[in-house]
């Protein structure tokens, strides 16, 4: 089994391959961070709370009779049935987008932003020191607590939903309220 302090996540083959992109690379920051077993649990716990999100708006969808399938379930699609249904406030559509696109950068590119193929933009990736795997742990956890707390906002409207008298409508009607 690969423990997390292993130190070969970073092979010569993804070096000769970031150098490829020219700039100047990180993969040792990257390394620290792979390494860090509060980091990684944390970006656990984003996952986790990203997959609650996205399970919890597509229950509310399918109590309002919105059809959902498995390949809708994403939180980018999720959002846009939200959006097309009316459900969500020109607020809440952002809220919901900023979050996808804070995940998908801490869950799918940071070893990209190491090693030079994608562009700094919510996340440093040069001039950065040990202590800086601190920095990204919080981060993290800030999404994580971000992503919690819609979801539980979510389950409330769901239960109030469930509650409401048929003829209710205006601001009740959107997910979050303005």
């Amino acid at each position: 089994m690969e423990h997390y302090d292993d130190p070969r996540r970073v092979t010569e083959v993804h070096r000769r391959r970031a150098s490829d992109s020219g700039g100047q690379l990180n993969l040792e920051f990257f390394e620290r961070l792979y390494a860090d077993q509060e980091f990684c649990s944390q970006l656990g716990r984003v996952t986790l709370a990203s997959g609650q999100l996205e399970s919890d708006l597509r229950a509310y969808l399918v109590l309002r009779g919105v059809s959902v399938s498995e390949r809708e379930s994403t939180l980018g699609a999720l959002t846009k049935k939200l959006q097309d249904h009316r459900m969500l406030s020109e607020n809440g559509v952002e809220i919901l987008r900023t979050l996808k696109r804070q995940r998908n950068y801490l869950t799918h590119s940071l070893f990209d932003l190491f090693s030079v193929r994608v562009a700094e933009t919510l996340l440093p990736s040069t001039g950065l020191v040990p202590f800086d795997v601190t920095v990204f742990t919080e981060k993290a956890w800030e999404l994580e607590q971000n992503l919690a707390g819609l979801s539980e906002i979510v389950e409330k409207r769901i239960a109030a939903w469930e509650k409401r008298e048929p003829d209710q409508g205006g601001d009740e009607e959107l997910l979050f309220r303005p």
